[in-house]
């Protein structure tokens, strides 16, 4: 393909997204994607709307999603793509996700309202995201609108990040499980942009072994605003592991005025490519 201009990784208002599937795939198309997967948190409900433009566009389309996973008793996201959304196990794990996600938001509610003396914190948070299950950018949101915070960076650093009083630890799916469950639907499991969880060296190294040897294939290399130094360290990952590259902007709303859907580094020449992969 000619111009070819990916982007793996977005969201629509199917999770945290400001826009809608439609809208998403249009803002891709207007911007030269010409290869596209929407990856809400924890739910495809978006994918057909998505597919269904992105069909009238004339963009290659792949499913995907991003999954909270648990490892080493701490957290981390996998991007699926390529998966058959209507194969059953797949299906019962997107729902646990989301009976997971429902009941986090219950919580975050409660102690929101006992920290900032209120009694709705979780009913405005639904209502800002449109779902049941909000996530913490809505209560960061609310926080924002009644002044118990200055903007949302404050909102998470007063309230919603770990250790913070309204943060709250979920059980999510094992990482092992999630790659059997995104390989058994026919799709392929990559490493959503892995220097975000500052690993040192050494534990990336430990997580990848582990990736690998479950089967995951994947790992997000191609991303906005690495230093040389991530870089070259992503790089190096793909060299000591067998790892297929892929990217993506994690847009989530047209505030995020330095991103750009589909603006990404080209991959080094001779870079295993995801898509690669996906064809097979």
């Amino acid at each position: 393909m000619s111009d070819f201009v990916y982007d793996y990784h977005c969201h629509s208002t199917a999770s945290d997204g400001a826009l809608t599937p439609t809208e998403l795939v249009h803002r891709a198309a207007a911007a030269g994607v010409n290869s596209f997967a929407l990856t809400d948190h924890d739910t495809v409900a978006g994918l057909a709307e998505a597919e269904a433009a992105a069909k009238a566009l004339g963009m290659e389309f792949i499913s995907g999603v991003e999954l909270s996973v648990g490892w080493a008793n701490s957290e981390f996201h996998l991007v699926g793509l390529g998966m058959n959304v209507q194969q059953p196990r797949f299906a019962e794990l997107i729902a646990q996700q989301q009976a997971a996600r429902k009941a986090r938001a219950k919580t975050m509610g409660e102690r929101l309202n006992k920290a900032c003396g209120t009694t709705d914190a979780y009913e405005q948070a639904c209502a800002l995201a449109g779902t049941d299950a909000p996530g913490r950018p809505f209560f960061a949101e609310w926080l924002v609108a009644t002044n118990a915070a200055r903007d949302q960076e404050h909102a998470f650093n007063r309230f919603l990040k770990p250790g913070r009083s309204a943060f709250v630890k979920t059980p999510w799916v094992n990482l092992g499980e999630a790659i059997k469950v995104i390989r058994g639907s026919g799709g392929e499991a990559v490493l959503a942009h892995p220097t975000r969880y500052r690993l040192t060296r050494m534990k990336l190294r430990r997580l990848l072994a582990e990736f690998c040897t479950l089967g995951g294939k994947g790992i997000e290399v191609a991303l906005p605003r690495l230093s040389q130094a991530q870089e070259q360290l992503m790089y190096d990952c793909l060299e000591e592991f067998p790892l297929y590259a892929s990217g993506g902007t994690d847009f989530h709303h047209p505030q995020q005025t330095w991103l750009t859907l589909g603006r990404l580094p080209k991959l080094k020449e001779g870079t295993p490519f995801i898509r690669a992969l996906l064809q097979q």
